[in-house]
């Protein structure tokens, strides 16, 4: 049987110069592979070349056996979502618009949900930050928001850029257990020399690609441990690739209502599609353009001509 997601031999040049060379790896459910490495040496690039946002100058990806061209990038791009390190201070409206409007692009439906207030509340939260401003969220608010809204969302694979930078001690231990339980296979760069041990798993060291097997972590504290109401919340959001919608878009927790006055699709659309990325993409062929402020996959331009 193919694995979830497999890397064979990528190469990503920037300017001329060769940044990754010969990356390769496969990843199962549940499995968790960290990306260490000093600044400088490509793990954000290796996160947006996976995430099919820029082009490989070698190399192949597949999911479940397939390459991009046969799943399609916007189908890609929502089994396999990229959650960059938080920008919130230029994200307009709030964040439970952004989940809203995530639902209503074409890959997205029919596809399950967990339980986005409870998975905000779980992190910390009170679940009113969905209905605030993002703006008026501070850095690890809108952190954590972003990563919810992408667990919500029911990924295969998760390539998180640094999660939990912005957050407190105690903030970055529940974001660990909930994304250690949330079903999505992870990639995860991290400068948090304690993270890998804490939740075991695999390491990608960078910039010469070895992969070093991590021993099982220890047992949590019962303090620590899964709750049933997080068991619940993430009951939707496993890690599937398809299946029939679990409460439909916008499903809350009893007593808490998402609001969300959605703009017409053409202008929300215009709203977030914010030129060519940072200069290592090229525009035209559903790689170049990016949403790199936004908490959620980047949906490529066939996405949003199909949003309703």
């Amino acid at each position: 049987m193919a694995p979830l997601l497999e890397v064979r031999g990528l190469r990503r040049d920037v300017a001329e110069r060769s940044i990754l060379a010969n990356i390769s790896f496969t990843l199962d459910h549940g499995q968790i592979l960290f990306v260490r490495g000093p600044s400088g040496v490509g793990k954000s690039l290796l996160l947006r070349a996976i995430a099919c946002l820029d082009h490989l100058q070698g190399g192949s990806l597949l999911l479940h056996g397939l390459p991009p061209c046969s799943v399609g990038y916007p189908a890609w791009r929502t089994c396999v979502a990229y959650v960059p390190q938080s920008r919130a201070s230029s994200l307009r409206g709030t964040p439970a618009e952004l989940y809203f409007q995530a639902q209503r692009f074409a890959a997205q439906r029919g596809r399950p949900r967990g339980d986005l207030p409870a998975l905000v509340g779980a992190l910390g939260l009170e679940q009113s930050v969905l209905n605030q401003q993002w703006g008026e969220l501070s850095g690890g608010q809108a952190q954590r928001v972003g990563v919810a809204i992408a667990v919500a969302l029911g990924p295969a694979v998760l390539l998180l850029d640094e999660p939990t930078s912005a957050c407190d001690a105690a903030a970055a231990l529940r974001m660990e257990r909930m994304l250690a339980g949330c079903g999505s296979a992870l990639i995860w760069v991290t400068h948090d020399p304690q993270q890998p041990s804490r939740l075991g798993g695999r390491v990608l060291e960078l910039p010469l690609g070895n992969v070093l097997e991590l021993p099982p972590p220890p047992p949590l504290p019962p303090a620590l441990q899964m709750q049933p109401p997080l068991r619940q919340a993430l009951a939707g959001a496993d890690g599937d690739d398809g299946g029939a919608a679990d409460g439909g878009p916008g499903s809350a927790a009893p007593g808490v209502a998402l609001t969300a006055t959605l703009p017409r699709p053409a202008s929300r659309a215009a709203e977030l599609l914010r030129g060519n990325g940072d200069g290592d993409g090229d525009a035209g062929d559903g790689y170049g353009e990016t949403f790199s402020d936004s908490p959620l996959s980047p949906p490529s331009p066939s996405q949003l001509r199909n949003v309703r």
